[in-house]
């Protein structure tokens, strides 16, 4: 059991990671006021076709080996776990990465917008 909850904690990367979670308050205030920060969102494209937040690049999963950037990233998916993921691999390729809690459900729940 204890297995199952130390995985469990990995995976929503509570426990054993590189990088900061911001809330979608900070990651609103970081939108507004930091230019140095480039939104990542590493959802499928037909995900990010639906809706992404304003000025995101759009970075699938399994793009992330190839991406480049001189900015902090905010990396953010659908609820948060592919984030994770992509926060975990960016942090091992020398990259500033801050993590976007629950995602772009949890932005929209904080009442900021998104393209569609």
């Amino acid at each position: 059991m204890a297995l199952m909850l130390g995985y469990f904690a990995y995976f929503k990367g509570w426990i054993v990671k590189e990088f900061e979670n911001v809330s979608p308050q900070e990651a609103y205030a970081l939108l507004q006021n930091d230019k140095n920060i480039t939104f990542v969102d590493v959802r499928s494209k037909k995900e990010f076709e639906k809706d992404h937040i304003k000025g995101a690049v759009h970075v699938p999963i399994k793009s992330l080996e190839q991406f480049e950037s001189s900015k902090k990233l905010l990396v953010y998916s659908e609820r948060g776990e592919r984030s994770v993921e992509a926060s975990r691999i960016l942090t091992k390729r020398g990259f500033e990465v801050l993590q976007l809690e629950g995602g772009v459900v949890f932005w929209i729940r904080a009442g900021y917008e998104v393209v569609q």
